[in-house]
């Protein structure tokens, strides 16, 4: 299974659309690796897109990509950072010509209630050319070439209107967990009730180094929490990938300084653009 980091910030960026501090004058200033668009995730080049924020349209120049090209979209939550649904209207005719895939894009209610709303404003539907398939919580869906668990996050409005997900190819899973705060025991009892043991996770660092970040996104103290409980339980091991991501300018820390405290831990922290394989 193969990653690519498209976007990795938080729904400001980095550095913020309308911010002076530290952190993002230092990335207006020294670029590359510190400029930071909003977290989508691309998996083995296109065969699962993971969300579609704002910055969806900049990712496709940057990466050269081709989202014609991408058949199942699935979606974390409602937030405009992760799912904004009005660009995914332009998918109806005439604003795309010779379409030769069908998108489908996979999300819960309270996403299906976004989708359906930016489509009702363009007065447009066409079920040939872009569906919506909703999910519930804790159940498994066969989606293109993967197997993918849907799971609550501690995010939103914390009435299952926001996921985290376990997804599996060829007998890799990856554990995303963008954007939630540590996860529920029910979620964690989930994983080990199915015996989900992870070989990658991708996590939410939205607070950095920071002590509290509110509850709804973790800091790297909570990662590592989160990779304790895990292994307590025989959900990973020290072969595990642990990625962190979705950072923030509010948590504080430039790239440089993330890496080197992340690179203390074995954690690979993650910047736009990045790949690597599990």
């Amino acid at each position: 299974m193969k990653l690519h980091y498209l976007g990795t910030a938080a729904a400001e960026r980095v550095p913020g659309i309308f911010c002076n501090c530290r952190v993002c004058n230092y990335a207006r200033e020294k670029g590359g690796r510190e400029l930071r668009t909003q977290t989508q995730t691309m998996i083995d080049d296109g065969d699962l897109l993971i969300d579609f924020p704002g910055d969806s349209y900049l990712h496709l120049r940057e990466h050269n990509l081709n989202f014609n090209d991408i058949e199942h979209l699935l979606i974390t939550h409602w937030h405009s950072d992760h799912f904004y649904a009005e660009d995914l209207a332009f998918r109806m005719g005439p604003y795309a010509n010779d379409l030769e895939k069908k998108l489908t894009v996979y999300g819960n209610k309270t996403v299906r209630q976004f989708f359906d709303r930016a489509f009702d404003l363009e007065e447009m539907t066409d079920v040939e050319r872009i569906d919506f398939k909703e999910l519930a919580p804790f159940e498994r869906y066969l989606i293109g070439k993967y197997t993918v668990y849907t799971l609550p996050a501690v995010h939103g409005k914390q009435e299952n209107d926001c996921f985290i997900y376990v997804i599996e190819r060829d007998g890799k899973r990856l554990f995303y967990t963008h954007d939630t705060g540590f996860p529920s025991e029910e979620v964690l009892d989930y994983l080990e009730a199915n015996q989900l043991k992870i070989d990658a996770i991708s996590l939410d660092c939205t607070g950095q180094g920071l002590d509290y970040v509110g509850g709804v996104h973790m800091n790297i103290h909570e990662n590592l929490r989160l990779i304790e409980a895990l292994k307590k339980r025989s959900l990973c091991d020290e072969k595990t990938i642990n990625i962190i991501s979705h950072f923030s300018h509010n948590g504080g820390m430039t790239y440089e300084e993330m890496k080197d405290m992340a690179d203390e831990y074995q954690l690979i922290t993650a910047y736009d653009g990045m790949t690597i394989e599990i």
